[in-house]
């Protein structure tokens, strides 16, 4: 099984990358392919709207990289913190990246960080309408998490949580058992 996970953040110490790097260890200890795509250090180019049908057509190689790894992942881990009141420009561009039916059969986990529990969710709530319209299957669990979630140790974010860490076990089970699932179903 392999699981494409995409960082939606290009800040130098992001909260967000700590959680998916984290989601990706546990997802490797699961004994799953697990791919980190850092947004910040493969950038995509923006995306062409007369290039939706056929976005292999790109000339940029490092989107064309993304698009490959989308296309061969059976699933994906979303992340994102707030950015005025939704998910990051970059993220939004990656998705904008994907041909119309991209995550067709994939299951997609959503993650978001904000600084304060309040507004948390408000990227993953806004990624799931458009998750469901690259007809990809959004799981159930998400996790959302703040600034309190964390503490720094040497200039690094260190998630410190044991509820988030928990909520990170859960929904690394829950995306390796539906994808698992809709992997059987589909091949039926």
């Amino acid at each position: 099984m392999r699981i494409l996970i995409v960082c939606g953040s290009i800040a130098d110490n992001a909260r967000i990358k700590t959680v998916l790097k984290h989601l990706e260890d546990l997802l490797k200890q699961k004994h799953t392919e697990a791919t980190f795509w850092d947004l910040k250090e493969r950038p995509l180019v923006i995306a062409i709207p007369e290039l939706h049908s056929n976005p292999m057509e790109t000339p940029d190689t490092n989107t064309q990289d993304f698009l490959n790894a989308v296309e061969n992942a059976d699933g994906l881990v979303l992340g994102s913190p707030l950015y005025h009141g939704s998910y990051s420009g970059v993220l939004k561009n990656a998705l904008d990246n994907l041909r119309q039916d991209a995550l067709r059969n994939k299951t997609v986990a959503l993650v978001s960080n904000s600084s304060n529990i309040r507004n948390c969710t408000i990227p993953c709530d806004h990624l799931r309408l458009v998750v469901r319209s690259l007809h990809g299957h959004v799981i159930q669990g998400q996790i959302g998490t703040a600034t309190e979630d964390f503490e720094e140790k040497d200039g690094q974010h260190i998630l410190v949580s044991a509820d988030i860490q928990k909520r990170c076990e859960n929904l690394t089970e829950e995306i390796i058992n539906v994808t698992e699932a809709l992997n059987s179903s589909s091949h039926e």
